[in-house]
């Protein structure tokens, strides 16, 4: 874990093992799954990680909440790397709104199941989400990768 700022703290984890990215790009250093998590009034963490390291992941979450709970998992992009650690968050902490776009949940629902999302909130093109202190502006970019991409 990273501390950004007092209140903003990275909790990715790298894979050294990893040769391709994509299947096709050299990576010699491996690469980094990026996760950040926001202490606020509300708590919001941005993305999970690749399977394989989804269980660190969730340990870097725990050390970063201090016994606090969070209350959303911002779901930005679905492809594997960044979302397959979806349903351990869910499982975790089941209390927690995953929020994402339309595309999103019907992605969940396609790559996952989707029956283990208690609480969902789906955001539209240019939607806020206050946390407190801080105020989360959702931009959708579809096609800059993927059909659901949208940026926080």
């Amino acid at each position: 874990m990273t501390n950004i700022t007092e209140d903003i703290k990275y909790i990715g984890v790298n894979d050294r093992e990893i040769d391709l990215f994509e299947g096709q790009y050299e990576v010699p250093n491996g690469m980094a799954y990026n996760s950040y998590v926001i202490l606020d009034e509300k708590i919001a963490v941005m993305d999970t990680v690749d399977r394989h390291f989804t269980a660190e992941w969730l340990k870097n979450l725990e050390s970063a909440l201090a016994g606090r709970q969070p209350d959303y998992l911002i779901v930005q992009h679905m492809e594997p790397d960044h979302s397959a650690g979806i349903a351990e968050f869910s499982a975790a902490y089941p209390d927690a709104v995953i929020v994402g776009n339309d595309k999103t949940f019907t992605m969940i629902k396609n790559f996952y199941g989707g029956d283990f999302i208690k609480n969902s909130l789906s955001v539209k093109n240019g939607d806020t989400l206050s946390l407190g202190e801080h105020e989360l502006n959702f931009v959708f970019a579809p096609m800059v990768h993927w059909p659901e991409v949208m940026m926080t």
